[in-house]
């Protein structure tokens, strides 16, 4: 969608920014009626716009620049999020747990005999 395929709202909203071309306050109104990724865009289009006719105009960069950080917001907010690790069942927990505290207890019971063993060798 193009600046002229704009609803009926943007194009006095770009006129009446224009006219306050200074003020940064005018630019974050602006941009504050941009509330989706189209709109976001067609502002976009806009102030890259004033940048080929005017390249380096400190107002159209910090505008530019706003587009692109409200867009990437905007967009990384709509992505899906992705579902968390489902937990284990309790059963499988606790099954584990007695399966590591098993080994533990038997290489223990293990290192003991064989050192009782070695003791006795002697």
């Amino acid at each position: 969608m193009t600046p002229a395929d704009a609803p009926a709202g943007e194009e006095p909203a770009w006129t009446a920014l224009q006219a306050a071309w200074d003020d940064e306050a005018a630019h974050r109104a602006f941009l504050d009626g941009c509330r989706d990724l189209e709109a976001l865009a067609r502002a976009g289009a806009r102030y890259r716009e004033v940048l080929a006719a005017r390249p380096g105009d400190p107002a159209a960069l910090r505008g530019r620049d706003e587009v692109l950080r409200r867009a990437t917001v905007l967009g990384l907010a709509a992505m899906p999020r992705a579902e968390g690790r489902r937990a284990l069942p309790p059963a499988v927990k606790w099954g584990a747990v007695a399966l590591l505290a098993g080994t533990l207890v038997g290489a223990a019971a293990w290192v003991v005999w064989t050192l009782a063993g070695l003791g006795a060798v002697r």
